[in-house]
């Protein structure tokens, strides 16, 4: 073919793009409506994640995974702010790491309220002022990642979502937070704190429950609860609604002073 008739076919497939793209636009309007008479929550992270990894799977053509992605972020932002005029909260200021983090979960379509401190993010969320709220939780070197979770021990706010920004030669991980939970996926995490009774063994005796789970992550830090105890910030794999990890944390809960879960969510690309 010649360069003029590829182009034509181009435009002519891409204003089939556009139509389908409005008949989606519909169907979503219509989502929308049933959402809010029945109550449920308008951003859905296990459907929005279940969705980008079956269109993955399906796609059969030139484009990589990462495209995919990157494409249906902007349909999916388009389509949530056709649902609800939606405000995402983020630690400030416009342009830096949690910025480039909340656009990378919810693209252009929504609005972005920046905070000068993470109690202002969870504050904002807390008060509804901010549909969600994005906050560091890996590779910040400021102090960012202890205010936030502090943040979650005195907050019912919880864990929804997380995201994955590469950073100099790394990934720093951000946190999707709001008022509503995430229902199970199949491909999900949980995060938890615990506090133990400071001594030797206490962390490992705690954990016998989880023998048969994987724990990726675990951090600690002197409690505020009692000075001879210490607190442990955990990622397990599997969602707190599953057989198996409920019945592990219902087991940890006998073994801790305190144990609060902060949510599971999908673990995402």
């Amino acid at each position: 073919m010649t360069l003029s008739e590829i182009r034509k076919k181009i435009d002519a497939l891409d204003a089939r793009l556009l139509r389908l793209l409005n008949e989606r636009a519909d169907l979503v309007h219509e989502i929308g409506l049933v959402k809010r008479k029945e109550g449920f929550a308008i951003y859905a992270p296990e459907r929005e994640e279940q969705l980008l990894q079956g269109l993955i799977k399906k796609n059969r053509g030139r484009l990589p995974g990462l495209a995919i992605r990157a494409i249906y972020r902007e349909i999916m932002s388009a389509s949530l702010a056709l649902e609800k005029e939606v405000t995402i909260a983020y630690l400030g200021p416009e342009g830096n790491w949690a910025y480039q983090a909340a656009r990378e979960k919810f693209g252009a379509s929504v609005h972005y309220a920046p905070r000068a401190n993470i109690a202002e993010v969870f504050g904002a969320v807390d008060r509804r002022e901010a549909d969600y709220g994005i906050v560091p939780a890996e590779n910040s070197t400021d102090g960012a990642v202890s205010r936030t979770f502090d943040m979650f021990l005195d907050s019912e706010l919880k864990i929804c979502a997380q995201v994955l920004v590469p950073r100099a030669g790394a990934l720093s991980r951000f946190l999707v937070i709001s008022h509503d939970g995430c229902p199970p996926t199949g491909n999900d995490k949980t995060s938890l704190v615990l506090a133990l009774q400071d001594g030797p063994g206490a962390l490992l005796s705690a954990l016998e429950p989880f023998q048969k789970i994987n724990v990726s992550k675990i951090e600690s830090r002197p409690a505020r609860l009692g000075a001879n105890e210490q607190l442990f910030f955990l990622d397990v794999e599997g969602h707190a609604q599953d057989e198996k990890l409920s019945s592990a944390l219902k087991a940890l809960e006998k073994r801790s002073s305190f144990v609060k879960i902060l949510g599971s969510y999908p673990k995402g690309a």
